[in-house]
């Protein structure tokens, strides 16, 4: 069911650039009340990135570097910088003290990661076009070794996460796959992992359809918080089936984009295998499919279409910039939404307003969340968790 060709979709407009969140370092001052960087380094230095009250309100959030032999080290945070200037570490003179500052909300979390360049490395940055240059620092960056906290991205690398005090809970991520995995060939030949629920006693579940499958099986995520929300009783036990959609390859643009036909693939050839598989709950509304930008969008377009078999949609930061959804929000049977968007996320940000706006009239039953971060693993692990409670915890009439 899948095109045969790769079908390219425009990139996401770019909104105007939202003004720097650098600010002013106290870095200097702290570093010589320490007496030495070596003792900087163990004391201060030891864990990062350095939190501090800014005045007025927020948080001043110093990310630091360590290194005698960088001719630059450039530090990229998910949706808060947005170009070589933004990103470039400042190095205090005569230490091995690179640093940068930004002022952000208390309650904000996102991944960031690191790159040190030589001379040559440096140049080639500022020769190419700046989307390049920033996709380089995050794709070749690496993690911050004096923060212990991880995200797995959409692109399959692994970024450290910075999480300030206020920003919403978040059970302690899996590492890994889970053990209980079975992999397994669609009829549309995608790879789908499935996850049955713990004892399983051969009654009907509820299903979870989780789209980047690839991602979200490798990192362990999503199977890690529905045997939480099981053991505390949250929710009904689903069985969980993780679906590849091409993570960030071209094919992954022409099957989730909104005139690709990964929703019909869903609704007409995905899930009646898998209710072949094993007994899936009867009810719609116990079918959950889930997905982020584009596999948000995804998500939203199956259960618009396709009511009668996909009941519930998790989607979150979904790439509304193809398709507003407000015709189809209106006019279809009621479903179950939890919907996130970062407050980061700039074109995405007005879209979803507007569509929370539609449907606040509707007969659906939504939830609608607004985060502090940006287009990044590192919120959407949380809020898949809250949204699967959401949609799975619902006593049913």
């Amino acid at each position: 069911m899948r095109p045969t060709s790769p079908v390219m979709r425009p990139a996401p407009p770019s909104p105007p650039r939202p003004p720097s969140r650098r600010t002013v370092s106290t870095l200097a001052s702290r570093l010589t009340a320490a007496g030495s960087t070596a003792e900087f380094w163990e004391t201060i230095g030891r864990r990062t990135p350095i939190v501090e009250d800014a005045a007025g309100g927020g948080c001043r959030v110093t990310f630091l570097w360590r290194s005698t032999e960088a001719a630059a080290v450039y530090v990229t945070i998910n949706r808060v910088t947005h170009d070589l200037d933004d990103s470039r570490m400042q190095r205090i003179p005569g230490t091995d003290v690179w640093h940068a500052t930004f002022r952000l909300p208390a309650d904000w979390r996102g991944s960031y990661t690191v790159l040190e360049t030589d001379v040559a490395g440096d140049r080639a940055l500022h020769e190419h076009e700046p989307r390049w240059a920033m996709r380089t620092i995050r794709e070749e960056g690496v993690v911050d070794p004096r923060n212990p906290a991880r995200t797995r991205t959409h692109g399959g690398s692994t970024a450290s996460v910075a999480e300030l005090d206020a920003a919403p809970r978040q059970a302690a991520p899996a590492d890994g796959p889970s053990p209980r995995m079975r992999q397994l060939v669609a009829p549309s030949g995608r790879t789908v992992w499935l996850s049955p629920p713990i004892g399983d006693d051969g009654a009907s579940h509820p299903l979870v359809i989780v789209l980047d499958g690839e991602v979200w099986q490798a990192s362990g995520y999503a199977v890690a918080a529905t045997d939480r929300l099981v053991a505390a009783g949250t929710i009904r036990t689903p069985f969980v089936a993780m679906v590849e959609t091409g993570a960030t390859s071209p094919r992954r643009m022409s099957d989730l984009s909104i005139d690709g036909t990964m929703s019909d693939e869903i609704a007409l050839s995905l899930l009646p295998w898998l209710r072949d598989q094993m007994p899936v709950s009867a009810d719609p509304r116990d079918v959950v499919v889930t997905g982020e930008s584009l596999g948000g969008l995804t998500a939203l377009k199956t259960v618009f279409d396709h009511p009668a078999a996909v009941g519930s949609a998790l989607s979150q930061s979904a790439s509304l910039w193809q398709h507003d959804m407000l015709g189809r929000a209106a006019t279809a049977a009621p479903v179950h939404l939890f919907l996130t968007v970062g407050a980061f996320e700039g074109t995405l940000l007005e879209p979803h307003r507007r569509l929370r706006e539609v449907l606040a009239t509707s007969p659906h039953t939504v939830t609608y969340r607004e985060f502090q971060g940006g287009h990044d693993m590192a919120c959407w692990r949380g809020f898949w968790e809250d949204g699967i409670a959401d949609l799975l915890g619902q006593p049913r009439p």
